[in-house]
C-alpha cells in the first residue's frame, strides 16, 4: 500500500471533533455576556467585536481551502484547533476591550479554517463510510454546544471566577481537540489530482465560482440565516413582541436547538431511506410552517402566544437541521476538492454572520415582528431552490464502472488437443 494515500480515519474521530468544536464554541457563546459585564463592551463595541470575528472567518475560509488542497485539511485542523483555543483562553482572561477586539479577528481566522477543515473531513468520512454520517456529526456539534454552555452557566451561577473558569474551559477543549486532530490521516481528504476519482468527477463543478457552487452556498446561507435568527433573536422576539418573561425567551433558544439536535441524530437514517431532494424539500416545508407559527404568535390569545412561538421555533430547528448536512453530503458525493468546497462553506457561513444583522436592520424599520418575514421568505427560497440543486449535485456524482465480464471459455471437444486448430 502506498504511504501517500492513507486510509481514511473512522467517522468516530471526525464526529468527536465536531462535538469538541461545539464545546469550544460554547465557551465563546457563554462567555460573551461575562466579558460584556467585565469590561463594559456595550452594544457598539460588542457589535464591533462580532464584526471583526466575522471578517476574520470570511477571509480565512477561502484561504484555508487552498491550504487544505495544497497540504491537507488535517494539517489545517492541527494548527487551527489549538491556536483557536489559546486565543479564546487569552480573550477570556482580558480586562480591556480594545485588545479583545483585535484578537477576535485572529480568532475568527482560526474559526474559518476550522469550518473548512471539518467540512472537508466530514465529506471524506461519509464517502469512505459508504453511508450517511454527516448529520450525526453536526448533531454532536449541537450537543457539545448545548452541554458546554449549560455546564459553564451552572459553574458561573455557582460562583466560579470567570477569569479562571473560561480560560480553563477553553484550554481543556483545545487539548482534547489537539489530541483528536493527531488521529487524522496525514494525506488530503480531497481528491488527489490525476487520480481516477478526480477524472471521474471532471464533469462536476470544476470552477471555483461555478453557478452550482454559488447556488449551494446560497441554499446553505439561507439555512444559516434561520439558525442565526433563532440564536440571536428568538429570545428577544419572545420578550419584546410577545411580552413574556426573560426565562421564556431562554426557552425558545432551547426549543430550537433541542429539536435540531434530535433531528440531526436521526438524520442519517432519514438520509439513507429518503431521497435527498425529497428530504430537503420536506425540511424546508417544516421550517416554513415553524415561521408561520412564529409570525402568528403575536395575534393569538395571550395565554397561548409563548406556546405557539415555542412550537414554531422547534419546527424551524427541526427543519433547518438537515439542510447543511444534505448540501455538503451531496457535494461530497460529487467529489469536489477542498478549494471549491471552501467556496460553499464561505457563502453559507457568511449567511449565519450577516443574517442576524439584516434582521436587526429590518427590526429598526418595521419592528421585530415584521422582521421575522425575512427568514420566513428564505425558507420559501429553500423549498424552491434546494431540491433541484441537490438533484443536480447527485447527478454529478461519479459512478463506479461496472466490471468487464470475463468471457466464458467453451470446452474443447476435438479428439486430439495437439491437432486442434484453436490450440495449435
Amino acid at each position: 500500500m502506498s504511504s501517500s494515500s492513507p486510509a481514511p480515519e473512522s467517522p468516530c474521530v471526525i464526529t468527536a471533533l465536531h462535538g469538541g468544536v461545539g464545546m469550544l464554541t460554547a465557551v465563546w457563546g457563554a462567555g460573551l455576556p461575562v466579558l460584556d459585564a467585565r469590561v463594559g463592551l456595550g452594544p457598539t463595541r460588542l457589535g464591533l467585536l462580532l464584526l471583526t470575528l466575522a471578517l476574520g472567518a470570511a477571509i480565512a475560509m477561502p484561504l484555508a481551502g487552498h491550504l487544505a488542497h495544497r497540504w491537507s485539511d488535517a494539517t489545517v485542523l492541527r494548527v487551527a484547533l489549538p491556536t483557536a483555543a489559546l486565543l479564546l483562553a487569552t480573550i477570556s482572561a482580558m480586562t480591556a476591550a480594545e485588545p479583545m477586539i483585535a484578537l477576535a479577528a485572529v480568532f475568527g481566522l482560526c474559526c474559518g479554517a476550522i469550518n473548512v477543515g471539518l467540512t472537508s473531513q466530514a465529506t471524506a468520512a461519509e464517502r469512505a463510510a459508504g453511508r450517511p454520517v454527516i448529520a450525526r456529526m453536526h448533531g454532536c456539534w449541537t450537543l457539545g454546544a448545548v452541554l458546554g454552555s449549560s455546564a459553564l452557566a451552572a459553574a458561573l451561577r455557582a460562583g466560579g471566577d470567570s477569569l479562571l473558569l473560561l480560560p480553563a474551559a477553553a484550554l481543556s477543549a483545545g487539548a482534547l481537540l489537539a489530541l483528536l486532530a493527531l488521529r487524522l490521516p496525514a494525506g488530503r481528504a480531497g481528491i488527489e489530482p490525476g487520480t481516477a476519482a478526480n477524472a471521474a468527477a471532471s464533469q462536476g463543478p470544476t470552477r471555483a465560482l461555478s453557478p452550482i457552487l454559488i447556488g449551494a452556498g446560497a441554499v446553505a446561507a439561507a439555512a444559516f440565516v434561520v439558525e442565526g435568527a433563532a440564536t440571536d433573536w428568538a429570545g428577544i422576539h419572545t420578550t419584546r413582541v410577545l411580552g413574556a418573561e426573560p426565562a421564556a425567551g431562554a426557552t425558545m433558544y432551547a426549543a430550537f436547538f433541542a429539536a435540531m439536535t434530535v433531528v440531526r441524530f436521526a438524520g442519517d437514517r432519514l438520509r439513507g431511506t429518503v431521497a435527498a431532494p425529497i428530504l430537503v424539500a420536506a425540511a424546508a416545508g417544516v421550517t416554513l410552517l415553524g415561521f408561520v407559527l412564529v409570525l402568528l404568535s403575536p395575534i393569538v390569545a395571550e395565554g397561548a402566544r409563548v406556546v405557539v412561538a415555542a412550537g414554531g421555533w422547534a419546527l424551524a430547528g427541526a427543519g433547518t437541521a438537515l439542510v447543511w448536512p444534505i448540501v455538503i453530503g451531496s457535494l461530497g458525493a460529487s467529489r469536489i476538492d477542498p478549494r471549491r468546497l471552501s467556496v460553499v462553506t464561505t457563502i453559507g457561513y457568511l449567511g449565519g454572520f450577516v443574517g442576524p444583522v439584516l434582521i436587526g436592520g429590518l427590526a429598526a424599520g418595521v419592528g421585530l415582528a415584521g422582521a421575522m418575514v425575512l427568514p420566513a421568505a428564505l425558507t420559501v427560497l429553500l423549498a424552491a431552490a434546494a431540491p433541484p440543486l441537490v438533484s443536480r449535485l447527485l447527478r454529478l456524482a461519479p459512478t463506479r464502472p461496472s466490471p468487464t465480464p470475463t468471457p466464458r471459455r467453451t470446452p474443447c471437444t476435438h479428439p486430439s488437443r495437439s491437432t486442434c486448430p484453436k490450440h495449435a
